[in-house]
């Protein structure tokens, strides 16, 4: 099969430092050529470009991973479908003029959705209004082989909360629990809440080390206001670690295991009981590292690849496209 993914456009993929759905993008073109399907990755913002890209390519399937885009749908004559991995999804009374400029516009144009989480196919179904025929559920995958992986962690007595620090992931909550450190790069948002000089901040990770110390440490923490499908859970269970999220991070994670704890919103201010979460979640996680290291094969590009796009992508083809 031939596929083009079109992305963003606003960074370079693969990205050099943060950029989750620019990782996305490559690690899932990397999976489907594996597979053997031919690859084109289309990163442009001029939607001129983006079409005549498309046709020179002549592709069978046409995914494209940021909503925006979303207009170009009627413009593309070849079977297609749209995925978006916007934080607030579920949650459009925060959208911050969103809902006008892209959501809306799937209310419109109905087209089929690859959505990364079933909260988020309810959403498309129940405000936008698309058929059920058209909704899909294909979750975010992870390439398994990119991180390095230990039983003995370095930092077993310490938790990660690797995430751009901004408002969004709320990592100031929680700066006074003192087992819990964090790496990210600082938003404008977080200048004056979050203290950089604090020693548990690690500053901003490089990839390489993203993929090689991430291992070392008990487990993650990733407690936002709003998430999709968050990729870095799914890297932290490839090095070995259990998650603690909230409500909103939990898309697609076994909430039977015990090294995968979900905070309740109503409890995210009672950072005793966060702190206590975590380092229960953390003592579980370092127990159960050889099961995360199995469970986290669920995630595989390939068989995530396999399991969804592929035959959706092909029904789709076989007479569902829009």
């Amino acid at each position: 099969m031939r596929i083009s993914i079109i992305g963003p456009g606003y960074t370079q993929i693969p990205p050099v430092g943060w950029g989750a759905v620019e990782i996305l993008i490559w690690d899932m073109s990397h999976a489907l050529k594996q597979l053997g399907h031919e690859v084109q990755i289309i990163n442009t913002v001029n939607p001129n470009e983006m079409i005549a890209n498309i046709n020179q390519f002549s592709p069978d399937f046409v995914h494209i991973q940021y909503d925006d885009y979303v207009v170009l749908c009627p413009y593309i004559q070849y079977p297609c479908a749209v995925t978006s991995h916007f934080g607030y999804i579920e949650q459009l009374h925060r959208d911050g003029g969103y809902k006008q400029r892209v959501f809306d516009q799937f209310a419109s144009i109905k087209p089929n959705v690859f959505g990364l989480s079933e909260g988020i196919l309810d959403v498309y179904k129940n405000l936008a209004g698309i058929p059920e025929e058209n909704l899909f559920l294909t979750p975010n995958g992870v390439n398994l082989d990119t991180f390095r992986k230990t039983l003995d962690p370095k930092h077993g007595d310490r938790s990660i909360y690797l995430a751009k620090i901004d408002h969004r992931k709320r990592q100031w909550l929680f700066q006074r629990i003192s087992s819990l450190y964090f790496a990210g790069n600082i938003d404008p948002s977080s200048q004056g809440r979050f203290d950089e000089t604090s020693k548990n901040y690690l500053g901003e990770w490089s990839k390489k080390q993203l993929h090689q110390e991430l291992t070392d440490y008990g487990n993650l923490v990733l407690l936002s206001d709003g998430e999709a499908h968050p990729l870095v859970c799914m890297e932290a269970l490839s090095a070995g670690l259990g998650v603690v999220v909230t409500e909103w991070g939990k898309a697609n994670l076994d909430l039977s295991r015990d090294y995968i704890t979900v905070i309740p919103e109503w409890r995210i201010n009672d950072t005793d009981y966060v702190e206590k979460s975590i380092i229960a979640n953390r003592e579980v996680s370092l127990q159960n590292r050889k099961n995360i290291l199995e469970y986290s094969k669920d995630f595989d590009w390939k068989k995530v690849i396999s399991k969804y796009h592929l035959p959706y992508m092909q029904k789709i083809i076989n007479g569902r496209s829009i």
